[in-house]
């Protein structure tokens, strides 16, 4: 319960704090979902349109910068920034990766990659936000160590680009389609765990600040949850991608 009441919890704080986290965990889902529905929308109205296509093509970088930078500006301004302006953050990151997505899901093929590697993220999230939601353990000391297998495999990823560029010895022999294949199945690994981790995350940090903090607050740890579950999200279907695309 929250650590800072030095009072025996009664029944009611108790119900209380429940209904809370109730209400904020579906919030964090349910933004969630909006970001992924707005996603789906632009990526197929890119896709439906060519001039979009086209722009998106062109300015592929640009836009995937942009989008690095709109996340890291979230992170940074999680508890300073207006909660409006959050919310907007989300919904831009959300649009901007519909256009990018759609350009990486025509490259690996809508039907033989795209819609299967959908099915298999949502089924691994849904499998492991249960997994982070009716665990009884404190799952955020596994984060320092699921961040560093994701630099561990961004390292990986760019060593054998550059030795395919560079043409170096041994490493530019390995085929880039087989280590994007590794890179996938531990992408699913690592996501997936980092899913019930971030849900777990959201449903303690409300229990703790339940009774102790104003609305905002708890505003903010529910739309930050929205972009972690959303981010989550989106590297399973990543990593899927990778794997079904490989056996194209």
């Amino acid at each position: 319960m929250n650590p800072y009441m030095t009072q025996t919890p009664n029944a009611n704080d108790v119900a209380l704090v429940e209904s809370i986290v109730s209400q904020r965990l579906k919030g964090s889902i349910l933004w969630m979902v909006v970001g992924l529905l707005t996603t789906l929308g632009i990526g197929v109205a890119t896709l439906m349109n060519p001039s979009w296509v086209r722009f998106a093509a062109s300015n592929f970088n640009i836009l995937l910068i942009a989008e690095v930078a709109v996340v890291f500006l979230f992170s940074m301004r999680t508890y300073k920034a207006n909660v409006m302006s959050l919310y907007a953050m989300f919904f831009i990151y959300s649009a901007l990766n519909g256009v990018t997505l759609s350009l990486v899901s025509l490259a690996y093929g809508i039907m033989e990659a795209t819609v299967p590697a959908l099915i298999g993220a949502l089924a691994f999230f849904v499998a492991f936000s249960i997994v982070g939601l009716t665990t009884k353990k404190n799952l955020a000391g596994l984060t320092p160590y699921l961040v560093a297998a994701i630099f561990g495999m961004i390292i990986v990823s760019l060593v054998f680009m550059a030795a395919s560029y560079f043409s170096i010895p041994y490493l530019s022999s390995i085929s880039y389609s087989t280590i994007s294949l590794i890179l996938g199945y531990v992408g699913v690994v690592v996501f997936s765990i980092f899913t019930a981790v971030d849900m777990n995350m959201i449903k303690n940090s409300v229990t703790q600040l339940a009774l102790s903090e104003d609305e905002t607050i708890l505003d903010r740890i529910e739309i930050a949850g929205a972009l972690s579950l959303y981010l989550d999200f989106i590297n399973l279907f990543l990593s899927l991608l990778r794997i079904f695309g490989n056996r194209r």
